[in-house]
């Protein structure tokens, strides 16, 4: 994580010199297209889940510019795990920086570079609430599923004398760090208006999104704790698909001439 945000702030820096004073605000709306996490059998577009949210982005030049955003919505999905059925609801907060590069020249409002494809990269961190019922999947203690009874990161999870799943529910709040990165194309319609359509993904540093926290840790017959994961490697990975609105602002009295197309 150290590494990814030393490159980030080296890109912006290298680009600072040719800074100018000019910027966009936007909005943004879309929906979450999937969650891959530890489920089976979660489709993506199983339904609409909306997402919408707002940016601010600084435009270094006609190719570089860096992007203040947040996004806020439900995500939602179904399927299984180990043959069981799953599924989660909750609301999920994103806040992330991320660099901007066009493939083409691209000014807002500049009829001559008035579209282009581009890029998106950056950092973040999401916030969204954890809840975990451990009798949602545990049939048998020692089946499959029912190791689920002896995940050691919540020893509260137990199974009774019977072997029955005994129903615990285990809440928290999450803040995660993020690795956003997308796709998109934007395009100007009017003097200081801009329209566009983005595809974002984000990697989580969290295996909890899916309410599903490492579910195949347990202690063996040995009394050996086995994960599959760590707060580096886990399965939990979400993608956005929206459109976004821009507005141009300027910041100072007029935009430096240097920004002009005719310099880019």
């Amino acid at each position: 994580m150290r590494k990814l945000l030393l490159v980030f702030v080296t890109v912006l820096l290298t680009v600072s010199v040719h800074a100018q004073k000019t910027a966009d605000i936007g909005i943004w709306g879309g929906t979450l297209t999937s969650v891959h996490g530890d489920m089976d059998e979660d489709a993506p577009f199983q339904s609409f889940n909306l997402n919408f949210g707002a940016y601010f982005r600084y435009n270094f030049n006609a190719r570089v510019a860096v992007r203040a955003m947040f996004l806020t919505g439900t995500f939602a999905s179904e399927g299984t795990v180990e043959s069981a059925p799953w599924e989660f609801d909750k609301s999920v907060h994103d806040l992330s920086l991320q660099a901007e590069i066009n493939y083409l020249r691209y000014i807002l409002g500049k009829q001559k570079l008035r579209f282009s494809p581009y890029v998106t990269f950056g950092i973040g961190v999401a916030f969204f609430p954890y809840t975990f019922t451990s009798g949602r999947l545990a049939t048998d203690p020692l089946g499959p599923a029912g190791i689920l009874g002896f995940n050691p990161d919540h020893p509260e999870l137990r199974f009774d004398a019977a072997g029955d799943p005994i129903d615990v529910e285990y809440e928290e709040s999450v803040a995660t760090p993020t690795i956003p990165f997308g796709i998109g194309f934007k395009y100007t319609i009017g003097e200081r208006l801009g329209l566009g359509v983005e595809y974002q993904m984000r990697k989580y540093m969290s295996d909890q999104l899916d309410d599903l926290d490492d579910p195949l840790a347990h202690v063996n017959g040995f009394g050996e704790t086995i994960t599959y994961n760590d707060g580096s490697h886990n399965n939990d990975w979400a993608g956005y698909l929206g459109v976004h609105l821009t507005y141009m602002i300027f910041i100072g009295k007029k935009a430096c001439p240097a920004y002009d197309a005719k310099n880019w």
